[in-house]
């Protein structure tokens, strides 16, 4: 059940837009092995004078910041994993948005099981539920 927030210093279009969504959410599954149908990518931008690096204000020809915050349940992914999702992003922002600042920061942060979930469920009790579950279905 991972989101993600892709926050953007520049415009972007509807159809870089979408190409995020879709990009985000195939990345999610094939590298972090989440599921598609829970995974909800959500996409802010602010002018690029809003962002500053090295106390900067950056402008709208410079290339894009980015900051990528990406929520996982902990535990749930190997550093493998979690080292390909940064490297894969980067490459994704790159190829649909281009050209990326050098401070564009990517974060997994990982989440306890029993502070998060979907649907008013915390992640912890499903788990909980899907292994009592497999107990009832072996001892039938």
């Amino acid at each position: 059940m991972p989101y993600i927030n892709l926050r953007l210093g520049g415009s972007i279009t509807t159809e870089q837009r979408q190409k995020l969504f879709a990009e985000t959410t195939l990345l999610m599954n094939r590298v972090m092995r989440k599921r598609k149908q829970v995974t909800v990518v959500h996409i802010q931008q602010a002018e690029a004078q809003q962002w500053a690096v090295n106390g900067i204000a950056l402008s709208n020809a410079e290339p894009m910041a980015a900051y990528v915050d990406i929520k996982v349940t902990a535990g749930t992914n190997t550093t493998e994993e979690k080292a390909a999702m940064l490297s894969e992003t980067m490459k994704m922002l790159c190829d649909i948005v281009g050209l990326m600042q050098e401070a564009c920061y990517i974060v997994i942060d990982e989440i306890p099981a029993d502070a998060w979930g979907y649907n008013g469920v915390s992640q912890a009790t499903r788990a909980a539920l899907k292994k009592s579950a497999v107990a009832v279905t072996a001892a039938d």
